[in-house]
């Protein structure tokens, strides 16, 4: 009897261990361990003031629901903000009265002003996380403020094969680099966008760059809780350029390429180079574009204490990067002992999902190898911050949850301008 109950949960386990698995995408590419440089958060540590950070928040209830993105539309007195809800909504920064602007295909993330065009704005558009939305495509979109009007401006890519064991970043003067053009031709094939993540506008505004940190079809918030544990080499940064209607590839190969920046370029025509942050590798990179170190890649700062997501500069070139949420010692672990992955990418992700973890900001240099300022917070005013926002008055933090949101969390929160970067 007892050989039978044996046998018996032998292949309840066999079962389990299958049927748990997470899509091929993932399971093929399980990095390998990962040490993370303890130098990083040493340098963090000797800036942190998260002593000072709740007693610095400023929290404007309204009906504005948890947000993921911010842009300041001219003259400053109102920002649109993408919202978990699928809308943009507009909210009064003198009355912070919010309402909802437009419907946005699927559910809107990144957004970005238009330069030199104030009467549009950019924004990509996803799935969220699963939640059908039958005839919207996701993409790279374009909103015209007094029209209200929203039009596609790219939904297809190159179609290219990922070689996890050799990124590569093209040089803008490179033939080999796939592109798509506005009349279909240029690529071999090509597909739908899969993910649109985030994106910036180059200070001319006439090139747009945009993330897919993966690029499997029916993704969920299950895929990326995976993504986070095994590490795959699946993201890509695209480029659209305006003017010639083209949409290039500019690296691919790298995991979760989310936030993008160009680099600062006195004295140059255009940007050199981009910032890209790698959410849950904890990690701040560059991709060189034009210049004696085009084609290449570098890190600036690995082992960042939380998951950056979005960033933004402030006046004085300041790169604010917004921690999602803290590097727990669990996935640290994890990550240092990738032998433990497989039965971790078998678990429900809810286990990690509950794990209430602190979120936060972290101020680096302009060329993003400086940390100047950090702080982390938990409590009630914050779920997960997705973007810090500098602006006069203060810094605008996006507030978002991958969870439940708590409805006493709506609205704006503002950080004042710490004493430390004043």
């Amino acid at each position: 009897m007892k050989k039978w109950i044996a046998i018996g949960l032998a292949l309840l386990i066999v079962v389990w261990w299958i049927a748990a698995a997470p899509r091929p995408e993932i399971r093929c590419c399980v990095a390998e361990s990962v040490a993370f440089d303890p130098s990083t958060a040493a340098a963090i540590a000797a800036v942190e003031h998260s002593a000072d950070f709740a007693t610095s928040l400023e929290h404007f209830r309204s009906d504005l629901p948890g947000y993921d993105d911010v842009v300041f539309l001219e003259g400053g007195t109102t920002v649109l903000v993408t919202a978990t809800d699928g809308k943009i909504w507009s909210v009064d920064l003198a009355t912070h009265a919010a309402q909802p602007l437009v419907d946005a295909p699927l559910m809107a993330f990144g957004i970005h002003e238009a330069p030199g065009d104030p009467n549009h704005v950019y924004f990509c558009s996803s799935h969220a996380y699963g939640e059908p939305f039958p005839g919207e495509a996701v993409g790279l979109y374009r909103l015209a403020l007094d029209t209200r009007k929203i039009e596609p401006i790219v939904l297809e890519v190159p179609a290219t094969l990922i070689d996890p064991d050799h990124p590569i970043v093209y040089a803008d003067d490179d033939p080999k680099a796939p592109e798509l053009r506005r009349d279909g031709s240029g690529a071999e094939h090509h597909r739908p966008l899969v993910v649109c993540d985030n994106l910036e506008v180059s200070e001319d505004g006439r090139r747009i760059y945009f993330s897919e940190p993966f690029s499997y079809k029916d993704t969920s918030l299950d895929d990326a809780v995976d993504e986070a544990i095994a590490l795959p080499p699946n993201g890509r940064l695209w480029r659209h350029d305006l003017d010639s209607g083209t949409t290039r590839l500019i690296a691919e190969g790298f995991h979760f390429v989310n936030g993008v920046l160009y680099d600062l370029h006195p004295g140059q025509p255009r940007e050199e180079s981009v910032l890209v942050t790698q959410t849950s590798l904890f990690r701040l990179a560059r991709f060189y574009l034009r210049g004696p170190k085009a084609g290449s890649y570098e890190v600036v700062l690995d082992g960042l204490t939380g998951m950056d997501d979005g960033m933004d500069r402030d006046a004085s070139g300041r790169i604010w990067l917004a921690m999602f949420t803290e590097r727990s010692p669990v996935l640290t672990w994890a990550h240092a002992n990738a032998w433990i992955k497989p039965l971790l990418l078998r678990l429900p992700p809810q286990l990690l999902l509950r794990q209430t973890q602190r979120t936060g900001v972290i101020v680096v240099s302009p060329d993003g190898s400086k940390p100047l300022y950090a702080a982390m917070y938990k409590g009630p005013r914050l779920a997960s911050v997705a973007s810090a926002v500098p602006a006069e008055d203060g810094i605008y933090l996006a507030n978002e949850s991958l969870g439940e949101f708590d409805r006493e969390q709506s609205g704006i929160v503002r950080l004042k301008w710490p004493q430390q970067l004043q």
